[in-house]
C-alpha cells in the first residue's frame, strides 16, 4: 500500500464516502428541498458557513457547478471555496424570498383558483402524521438502516423493492371503492402468535399480559396463541382478514408456523377473457419481531464470508417480508438483523401502545399515527438504541389505525 498525498485525486474522491460525508450530503439535500425560504426569513451566514464546512472540497466544487458557477475552482483553497459558496447561497436566498413573496400575493388573490401548496397544506385530511418517505433501495443498499439517520428521526419511512409494489396496494383500495386514503387496521381484528417454539418464556410472560391490557383499552379481545404452534388454518385466516394485523413474536420471520410457499400461494392467478387477473389473498398488515425477519438476501450470497471478500450478487435479494408484500400485505415490519429478546420485546410493546393508543376525539379529523411513524417513534424505547433500535424497518404502505 502506498501513501496518499493531500493533493491526490483518488484520496479526494474516496473522502466523499468517509463516515459523516454521506450523511452531510443527505442533510444538505433535505435542507434545500424541505425547508425553502419563506417571506420574513433571514439568512444566517455563520450557520450556513458551518454547514458548508462539513462538506469535502470535491462536494463543494460539485455544488458550485450545480448552481451554475462558471469560474475556475482548481486553484482555490477550501476556505475560499466555502466563502464563495456561502455568498452565492446568500444571493440566491434573497432572490428566492422575493419570488416567494410574489407567489404568496398571487395565491391570496381572489382570481387564483389553482391547487397551490398552501391550499394543499390546509386540507384537514392531509395531516403531517401521514407524510411518509418511501425508499427504493438496490441490492447493495437495502441492508443499511437509513431510517435511523438523524434526518429521518421520528419520521415515517417505508421501503419497497420498486414503485409497482407501492402502487399495487393503492390501486386495490381504489378498485374496492374504499373511502379511506390509506390501508388500515381495526383494533378488533388483531391476531397474535407469541413464542410458538416454547423457548422464550420471558417473552411470553411479558408480552402476553401487556397485549391483553392494550386490547382492553380498545374494548376488544385479541385472539392469541402463546407457547404453542398455531395451525396453518389459523395463520391463513389471520393474514387474509381485511383490515387486520398479525403480530409474531418468536424466532426468525415465522417460517416454522407458515412457510413462504404457503404465503405466496395466496396470490391466485385466474384467466378471464384471454387476460390474466391476479387476486392477492393476504390482506392484513404483518409485524414480525423475530431475528432477521426483515432481512433480504440473494440466494447466491455465501452463508459464511470470514474474509469479507467481494462477491457478485446474481439474483435480487428476497425474504419472507417480500413474500408477504407480494401476496398482498399492505405493510410488513421486520428486523434487518439479529436482535436481543428483552430489547425487542420492549420495542414491540412500545410500538403496539403507540399504534393502538387512546382514540382521538370523536369530532377530530386527525387519524392515528401511521404504523411506519410508530416504528420510528418506538426506537427510543430500546436500551441498545442503534444495535437493536435500528433493526426494525417497515415495508410497503404506512397503514393507519381505523377507529
Amino acid at each position: 500500500p502506498g501513501d496518499f498525498s493531500p493533493s491526490d485525486n483518488s484520496s479526494s474522491e474516496c473522502s466523499d464516502l468517509a463516515r459523516g460525508n454521506l450523511e452531510s450530503r443527505f442533510d444538505a439535500a433535505e435542507h434545500d428541498c424541505v425547508h425553502p425560504p419563506k417571506v420574513g426569513d433571514t439568512f444566517d451566514d455563520e450557520v450556513e458557513r458551518e454547514n458548508v464546512k462539513k462538506l469535502t472540497v470535491s462536494v463543494i466544487k460539485e455544488r458550485l457547478n450545480e448552481i451554475g458557477y462558471e469560474g475556475k475552482l482548481s486553484k482555490l483553497r477550501k476556505a475560499e471555496l466555502i466563502e464563495l459558496l456561502v455568498s452565492i447561497m446568500k444571493d440566491r436566498f434573497s432572490s428566492d424570498t422575493v419570488h416567494r413573496g410574489q407567489d404568496e400575493v398571487i395565491q391570496r388573490s381572489p382570481d387564483h383558483h389553482s391547487m397551490t401548496p398552501s391550499r394543499v397544506g390546509s386540507d384537514p385530511t392531509m395531516c403531517c402524521d401521514h407524510h411518509c418517505t418511501v425508499l427504493i433501495l438496490d441490492e447493495h443498499l437495502q441492508r443499511f438502516p437509513f431510517e435511523s439517520m438523524p434526518m429521518f428521526d421520528k419520521k415515517a419511512v417505508t421501503r419497497v423493492p420498486s414503485l409497482p409494489f407501492l402502487l399495487a396496494s393503492l390501486n386495490e383500495m381504489k378498485s374496492r371503492g374504499l373511502s379511506h386514503e390509506l390501508p388500515g387496521v381495526h383494533p378488533h381484528k388483531v391476531k397474535c402468535v407469541i413464542d410458538p417454539e416454547c423457548n422464550l418464556t420471558e417473552t411470553a410472560l411479558n408480552i402476553g399480559p401487556a397485549l391483553d391490557a392494550i386490547a382492553k383499552k380498545n374494548d376488544c379481545t385479541w385472539e392469541s396463541v402463546i407457547g404453542a404452534k398455531p395451525s396453518l388454518d389459523f395463520m391463513t385466516k389471520s393474514i387474509s382478514e381485511q383490515d387486520g394485523l398479525l403480530l409474531y413474536c418468536g424466532h426468525g420471520g415465522g417460517e416454522m408456523v407458515i412457510s413462504r410457499k404457503n404465503i405466496e400461494d395466496m396470490m391466485v392467478v385466474s384467466s378471464n377473457h384471454d387476460s390474466l387477473q391476479f387476486q392477492r389473498g393476504c390482506k392484513s398488515a404483518v409485524v414480525l419481531m423475530g431475528c432477521s425477519s426483515g432481512k433480504l438476501q440473494s440466494v447466491n450470497t455465501p452463508r459464511e464470508n470470514p474474509s469479507g471478500s467481494f462477491y457478485e450478487i446474481l439474483y435480487e435479494p428476497e425474504g419472507i417480508a417480500l413474500s408477504y408484500i407480494v401476496a398482498g400485505a399492505p405493510c410488513v415490519v421486520g428486523n434487518l438483523w439479529d436482535v436481543t429478546d428483552r430489547d425487542i420485546d420492549r420495542y414491540c410493546l412500545t410500538l403496539m401502545e403507540n399504534f393502538f393508543g387512546d382514540c382521538e376525539d370523536a369530532g377530530s379529523s386527525k387519524q392515528s399515527p401511521s404504523l411506519a411513524k410508530c416504528v420510528a417513534d418506538a426506537r427510543s424505547a430500546c436500551k441498545l438504541r442503534y444495535i437493536v433500535g435500528s433493526a426494525p424497518v417497515c415495508y410497503g404502505i404506512p397503514v393507519v389505525r381505523y377507529r
